[in-house]
């Protein structure tokens, strides 16, 4: 299909003050089916990009939004998939080509290649290529190779031993009566599969806990005069002031940066809460003759002098030992060493700094040396299951700086490769601003020079003041000024 394409259009790529666009250049002479522009213009997809015709003289263009997305190629290049990851992506590709036919379109004119199918990267949700003409090309012998292309090269992909969904693909290919509303099915078996056998684990685990006495791991015994708050669901239990502590705790499985960390009062507050108990009754003792004279023999009068110190006692704990005044309890191990309850801190090494990743998680220090931000990180905490590589250490020879506010921000380039955006886990360096393409740019090394190349950001990359054309690798020099968006850097080669 791609080479069909490439033999009979020109691809090419543009952008405007907003966005940017992949641009196939058709000959006038093309039969484009108008109605089916038509019908995707009154009707528009989820799936399929928006397009756009215009002619000039003997050319026709075909203009695809494509802002704030990559190719799946891209996309694929530095993301491990996991297994509901690849079957949903897998699942729009065909439930995109099956839908055809409701828009009067016809499967076999689909861009089914990784250079031109488009994801969004935070949402990965598929967008396909649409060419509004008649092509001679097989579809499932299109498809078929689009798979084999994506399973045994293209995507990383985490196996699922239990399942052998990837087996399972691999062997449906092989089929010489292979159609793509069979292979629907077949992907639409395997993640249903994976959902009864989450739910079944689930209530496994719900039987196994009932009866089950509670414990220091999460549950909290009813005989224990202890605090529990719930980071989730902000769950608070009576206060005792025999055990002035508490534990914040997460089920493991209950979501993203939930932690078991034990927390405690600040001692200058139960400090308070003591002496103040001791001028009360200090007060009381000098207020006897007083009471006294007020109410004479009348026990009801004393009493109400007890409900009003209870009541002033009520307010004062209620103040004195809210959830805020509680700070976490830090343990150190036999070498004086501090042990934090979570392992879940981002370090990056590279860059030397260090990111907190959604969720409850211990302070760091800053102005720590490296070796003390390094021992933060838990062994059993690494997949067991690859080889770890110890990063060796990379000669800073490119980098960006700007000063804001007085202070200088320097993004060094690590890598051959070096994309810029907001999308975490997944750019090199976050930049948190929403002028910021989630993917923005990227910065790449190639026989001793830099580039750069805009990934179809809405806002754009500016090299000296001159707005770069996305998918386009710029050769950077030293002192050329870079602008993302609103943010400006210098680059410099060291």
């Amino acid at each position: 299909m791609k080479n069909i394409a490439k033999g009979r259009f020109i691809f090419d790529y543009e952008n405007d003050s907003t966005s940017s666009y992949l641009v196939i250049n058709m000959s006038s002479d093309e039969n484009i089916l108008e109605y089916q522009i038509e019908m995707l213009h009154n009707n528009p997809s989820q799936d399929i990009l928006s397009l756009d015709m215009r002619q000039k003289n003997d050319e026709i263009k075909l203009y695809y939004n494509i802002t704030s997305k990559l190719t799946l190629s891209q996309f694929l290049q530095r993301k491990r998939l996991s297994k509901n990851e690849f079957i949903n992506i897998l699942r729009g590709v065909t439930k995109t080509l099956l839908k055809s036919k409701e828009y009067f379109l016809y499967d076999n004119s689909f861009m089914i290649d990784e250079d031109y199918i488009y994801i969004n990267p935070s949402s990965l949700e598929i967008r396909m290529v649409y060419l509004p003409v008649t092509l001679d090309a097989n579809v499932c012998e299109n498809f078929k190779n689009f798979l084999g292309q994506l399973i045994v090269s293209s995507a990383k992909i985490d196996e699922d031993s239990s399942g052998n969904y990837i087996q399972k693909i691999l062997n449906y290919l092989k089929n010489d009566d292979f159609n793509i509303a069979d292979f629907d099915k077949l992907i639409r078996d395997i993640k249903n599969e994976a959902v009864r056998s989450k739910g079944d684990s689930k209530k496994q685990l719900s039987h196994s806990e009932q009866g089950r006495p509670y414990s220091i791991d999460g549950l909290i015994n009813p005989n224990d005069n202890e605090r529990d708050v719930n980071l989730k669901n902000n769950d608070v239990k009576p206060i005792s002031l025999e055990k002035m502590s508490s534990s914040k705790k997460g089920e493991k499985s209950g979501g993203e940066g939930e932690t078991t960390i034990k927390m405690q009062y600040d001692r200058k507050y139960i400090v308070i809460a003591i002496l103040s108990q001791i001028l009360i009754a200090i007060a009381l003792a000098f207020s006897l003759d007083t009471i006294k004279a007020i109410v004479g023999d009348d026990i009801s009068g004393y009493g109400g002098a007890v409900l009003i110190v209870v009541a002033i006692d009520i307010l004062l704990f209620r103040y004195l030992f809210k959830k805020e005044n509680m700070k976490e309890i830090k343990d150190y191990d036999k070498n004086g060493k501090y042990k934090s309850a979570d392992h879940n801190t981002s370090v990056n090494m590279s860059k030397r700094e260090i990111y907190n990743v959604k969720g409850t998680y211990p302070s760091i220090d800053l102005d720590q040396e490296d070796s003390q931000v390094y021992e933060l990180l838990d062994p059993v905490s690494i997949n067991q299951n690859e080889t770890v590589i110890l990063d060796e250490e990379i000669k800073e020879s490119a980098y960006l700086q700007r000063m804001s506010n007085g202070i200088m921000d320097k993004i060094t380039i690590t890598k051959e490769n070096f994309i810029i955006g907001r999308l975490p886990d997944y750019v090199d360096h976050l930049i948190e601003n929403n002028a910021i393409g989630r993917t923005h740019a990227e910065i790449v090394f190639m026989e001793g020079e830099y580039f750069i190349k805009d990934l179809n950001s809405k806002n754009g990359t500016f090299i000296n003041e001159v707005r770069a054309e996305s998918n386009r690798e710029y050769q950077i020099d030293n002192g050329d000024i870079v602008k993302f968006a609103n943010i400006e850097y210098t680059f410099r080669l060291s």
